[in-house]
């Protein structure tokens, strides 16, 4: 699916959260609609990650080890997915939920953007 301009994204990600809830798709697809231009929520996010603070919801380690706990079976797969298709395990560094809740919300916001057509 290549969404070509702004309305198309939104109304894509909107469906995004009416068909997946309660998954990390539906996460990352309401966080994105936060921005009035989710085009650029998504590469921003991709140049410069969760660590340059641009997810408000996951600043915090309260807010990043409640997201791990809430999404552990579909972060332990995307891991698992993860860490076989590079043929080797991930290396973790700092704090674990930290790093994984960080790891899956990008990894996913990767995985919609190229489902979108917001990269290639």
């Amino acid at each position: 699916m290549t969404c070509s301009n702004q309305s198309n994204l939104k109304s894509a990600l909107k469906n995004i959260i009416a068909q997946d809830a309660d998954k990390l798709r539906t996460y990352v697809a309401s966080e994105a609609l936060e921005y009035n231009d989710p085009q650029s929520f998504f590469t921003n996010l991709i140049a410069h990650g969760c660590i340059s603070g641009m997810v408000s919801s996951l600043i915090y380690y309260t807010d990043t080890h409640a997201f791990f706990d809430d999404h552990y079976d579909e972060i332990e797969t995307l891991r698992q997915d993860t860490e076989e298709n590079l043929g080797e395990p991930l290396t973790i560094k700092g704090d674990m939920k930290n790093f994984l809740a960080w790891f899956a919300f990008e990894e996913t916001a990767y995985q919609l953007a190229l489902e979108l057509g917001v990269i290639s």
